[in-house]
């Protein structure tokens, strides 16, 4: 069987394609493996074939409504397994959880996401590319973390490993002496959930009994064979990040035929391990790593086809805060005075769906969201 990849998502004016399910919304489809040798005649009129290394991509546009009539047409010829994945992707798009709800220990959670939610950044290292150094003791860390509760972060993530280009990994006593402290503390003062930053099954374990509500894993459960046997047995949610590489190496040199093509089909492959593994998938979100392994021209194709990934039927968070891209299409060298921009990113972001935003500088991303909130929805998402 030929396996072809469909990517759908919404086009036009973010706050005309809020309710993705209208009928005369318009869709970019691409069908990603499309054999050209096989089904010639049955792509609709307009539509072009790219030829991307081994693979040939067809793309078009066409409503809802169209896009429902092909897949029927589809169903009915030779190139059937496209109108399946087509329908299972058109499908999940209108299935993406709007709350998710859990319990750990003696608490329960939940996390209304028919508004985006901020994810305040705490950084408990040394070397971390936009803040090292500033709270990497445990005392200036809590303080941090609870300045940002205070100024309306949603959820807090904690990490005591820099991913950031080029870092090297810590010991997992360093990273335990660093991070176990600081959930401790803030998970028992805060109604907010305290997700914890890291892809050791040791620290997951660690920080989860002293108070930490969700994990953040940069390898999607891949960087420690006892993560997902862990992970099965309670019911926190989790972020699986992309990356290409390692944070040494990342950087050097990234490839990609078609990077949101591939970063969609490694989630798909991700997804399948969690299911494998009994993690449910109403616990899981999928974060497309901003700058971890890509370069700035496979950074800015994926924030423009963000949409894309709701296609997985599990929410998208995404992290932009101060990165290098931003430096490289601002020219501002100091990652902590690219918050400006960072925002403006943040909120592209939630026009295009995503769920969870993760951010240094909470109160501007406050207004950011609020903004969008009101291109989007005229002002359902402005909290009083």
């Amino acid at each position: 069987m030929v396996q072809v990849q469909t990517l759908l998502q919404p086009i036009g004016l973010p706050w005309q394609r809020h309710d993705a399910a209208a009928s005369t919304m318009p869709w970019q489809i691409r069908c990603v493996g499309w054999q050209e040798d096989q089904w010639p005649l049955l792509l609709p009129q307009g539509w072009s074939l790219e030829h991307h290394g081994p693979q040939c991509h067809a793309t078009g546009v066409m409503t809802a409504a169209a896009l429902q009539r092909w897949i029927e047409e589809l169903a009915g010829t030779a190139a059937r397994e496209v109108a399946g994945s087509l329908r299972s992707t058109w499908l999940a798009h209108q299935q993406v959880p709007t709350h998710l709800t859990w319990c750990h220990g003696n608490r329960h959670w939940s996390l209304d996401l028919t508004q985006p939610r901020l994810m305040g950044i705490v950084n408990v290292t040394p070397d971390s590319f936009s803040d090292g150094g500033c709270y990497f003791s445990a005392a200036a860390a809590i303080d941090h973390g609870m300045a940002l509760a205070q100024q309306g972060a949603d959820l807090l993530d904690v990490g005591g490993e820099s991913t950031r280009p080029g870092s090297h990994p810590v010991t997992l006593e360093e990273e335990l002496r660093r991070v176990i402290p600081v959930v401790r503390e803030l998970a028992a003062a805060l109604t907010v959930p305290v997700c914890v930053d890291t892809s050791k099954s040791a620290v997951m374990v660690a920080a989860l009994e002293v108070g930490a509500a969700m994990i953040n894993d940069v390898t999607a459960l891949s960087g420690d064979p006892d993560s997902a046997a862990l992970l099965a047995q309670c019911e926190v949610p989790v972020i699986l990040m992309h990356k290409q590489g390692t944070p040494v190496t990342m950087q050097h040199n990234p490839q990609y035929h078609h990077v949101s093509a591939e970063v969609y089909d490694f989630f798909v492959r991700r997804l399948q391990f969690c299911d494998q593994h009994g993690i449910l998938r109403r616990r899981l979100m999928v974060d497309p790593g901003i700058g971890f392994g890509k370069n700035l021209g496979h950074n800015l194709a994926l924030l423009q086809q963000l949409a894309l990934f709701r296609g997985l039927g599990v929410p998208v968070a995404l992290g932009v805060s101060r990165k290098r891209l931003i430096g490289a299409l601002t020219g501002e060298e100091k990652a902590c005075s690219r918050d400006g921009a960072s925002h403006v990113l943040g909120a592209f972001g939630l026009l295009a769906g995503v769920s969870v935003l993760r951010v240094h500088d909470v109160l501007g991303a406050h207004q950011a969201r609020a903004v969008a909130g009101g291109m989007m929805h005229r002002g359902v998402w402005v909290e009083s």
